[in-house]
């Protein structure tokens, strides 16, 4: 199996027009989670940091984005759910055996990061298939044995969703007499209270997919 991370700088993205359209409309749009996938869709649950004078309708306007719902809104940004028919996006559904790990997103000042695991194959397909519609600035790649436990979490959970776990749960998150809370967490690590319950959330789920199989 591999792990691998893509990554873009921003003067590389404004070579794609529609992802150059949203570094007009945006400081930051991070994707937080994928709420429903189909065969030529995905829902995401994004965090969008508007640029100054610029209105979070004006995502629906672009060819493969729409906003379907406005959660929330805070000085983190703009929480939503947001429906994309993107290429990259379809190109990740039609190819088995790989995952993409949120939370990835596109900012001004950092360009873009996405990190993808799984079989090896399928892993060097969709790496062919990006280098063809936007060539990545840099690829990290790792192999990995299924036997070395530390990797296959990293290769399941993002970075930042373990340094969340590892704090709820020095915090006594998971204690059965818990007396502490989510915002409380959210604020310890600067963090508008929904990103942080989303990182614990998607880690959860993560963590019960690889242990139902694990007992399969």
């Amino acid at each position: 199996m591999r792990k691998v991370i893509l990554r873009w700088k921003t003067s590389s993205l404004h070579g794609a027009k529609e992802i150059s359209e949203i570094l007009e409309l945006c400081e930051r749009m991070e994707i937080l989670g994928h709420l429903a996938i189909s065969e030529k869709s995905v829902t995401q649950l994004a965090e969008i940091k508007l640029k100054e004078g610029k209105n979070i309708e004006s995502i629906s306007k672009l060819e493969n984005f729409e906003i379907t719902e406005i959660h929330e809104e805070n000085d983190d940004g703009v929480l939503v759910s947001l429906f994309c028919t993107h290429p990259l996006a379809i190109s990740a559904i039609e190819l088995s055996n790989i995952h993409i790990h949120p939370p990835y997103g596109i900012s001004e000042e950092n360009g873009m990061e996405l990190r993808i695991s799984g079989l090896s194959k399928s892993v060097s397909r969709f790496i062919r298939l990006i280098r063809m519609v936007l060539p990545p600035d840099n690829i990290s790649v790792q192999t990995f044995q299924k036997e070395d436990n530390r990797s296959i979490w990293e290769s399941i959970l993002t970075d930042r969703q373990i340094e969340v776990l590892k704090h709820a749960t020095r915090k006594g998150f998971y204690s059965m007499d818990r007396n502490v809370t989510l915002k409380q967490l959210a604020d310890e690590m600067n963090m508008a209270r929904s990103t942080y319950g989303e990182h614990i959330r998607r880690a959860e789920v993560e963590i019960m997919n690889k242990v139902m199989k694990d007992l399969e």
